[in-house]
This record gives C-alpha cells, structure tokens and sequence, in this order.
C-alpha cells in the first residue's frame, strides 16, 4: 500500500543538513533547530512499511564530517496504524543521536518535545 502525504523534516542537529531522503526519494535541505520545519513538499509518495532516512551533513567551512551521509540508526517504519484519520502530512524528525521520528498529523506539523529538549541542550551552540 501506498500513501501520499505533503512532507515536512525538523533537524534538530546544531548544523544544517541536505539531501535528505526517505527511502531514496526526495532531496529536502533544512536548517539547524530553530530555523526547521517551515517548507513542505507536497505529493510525497511512501509505500508502507520500514523506512530509511538518509541526510548529508552540511555547516561552515572547516566543520567535522562536512558532507557525510548519515541514516537512522533506530528501526523505522510507517504502518497503517501511525496515519491518523484525515492525516495530511508526515513529519520526518532528526535527532543529534541519528535517530528519526515519523508522525502524521491533520494540521501543519509542530517540533516535537524531545526535539525541543535536545536543541536546549546545546544552548547557545545550537545551530552555530
């Protein structure tokens, strides 16, 4: 099965990050918590299932691991049950530890708690 939903990605790594993907498709590009999670890319077409999220690190010259390809180290996957009734977006959230969060929603999607939790963390580092 297949489902089509508009797609919106929250980094919440200090850097900004490219070319992330799901499952090999698309090619989104996000700023470093707070400037996350404000463009969509509508149609975004996913078959159910388990899922691979893959991004390339970006940041200022000189920054450790500039274009490394990275993908979720937890077990990810988007079943019938996570897509809530009338649901038209998918959030795809990265964590500092290279780990991801898929969550459907009927209205624009929001950061979640433990991505706000994570970028305070950092304090004043965050997204320098």
């Amino acid at each position: 099965m297949r489902v089509v939903l508009d797609l919106v990605v929250f980094n919440y790594l200090d850097r900004p990050i490219f070319a992330v993907n799901v499952d090999g498709i698309g090619y989104e590009v996000s700023g470093a918590y707070p400037e996350t999670g404000k463009t969509t890319t509508t149609g975004f077409a996913l078959k159910l299932g388990p899922k691979i999220v893959t991004w390339k690190l970006d940041g200022p010259k000189g920054a450790p691991r500039i274009g490394e390809r990275v993908h979720n180290k937890n077990a990810l996957e988007l079943s019938q049950n996570q897509i809530v009734p009338g649901a038209k977006f998918i959030s795809v959230h990265i964590y500092p530890d290279d780990t991801v969060e898929l969550i459907t929603s009927v209205n624009f999607p929001h950061a979640t708690a433990r991505g706000e939790k994570e970028a305070a963390k950092m304090g004043d580092r965050h997204g320098k």
